[in-house]
């Protein structure tokens, strides 16, 4: 945030309310991965899938604010969206064949395949 000059850090999805979300919501939650089940030995926590119903909720609520779906696709466009995931599915998942039986089910390059299957 320091480095692209944003005065504030950008609020989660949980916490953001109003005319806040126009200018960006996280959606972030620690051990969270592609597969559903990635880093469910930890807690709760907000998979891939989930995250994504979170920001069509977002987008709802961009297009009440703005008055209309046109308003908030073009404001939309102008935004910068990055996504960091799927280390969690190796770390808390692959990577744990006590806790997860997917290093039994799948090779290292099954695995790549199906979180890239599942990512798309």
């Amino acid at each position: 945030a320091e480095h692209l000059d944003f005065d504030h850090y950008i609020p989660s999805f949980a916490s953001a309310t109003g005319d806040e979300i126009l200018e960006g919501v996280n959606y972030a939650s620690g051990s969270a991965g592609i597969r559903n089940d990635t880093g469910s030995h930890l807690g709760y926590r907000i998979y891939l899938g989930k995250q994504l119903e979170n920001h069509k909720v977002t987008i709802s609520r961009i297009a009440d604010l703005l008055g209309n779906t046109t308003s908030a696709k073009n404001h939309l466009n102008k935004c910068l969206f990055i996504v960091g995931i799927g280390s969690n599915d190796y770390i808390n998942n692959f990577l744990m064949p006590n806790v997860y039986q997917s290093s039994h089910l799948y090779s290292p390059s099954q695995y790549a395949t199906l979180l890239i299957q599942q990512y798309s």
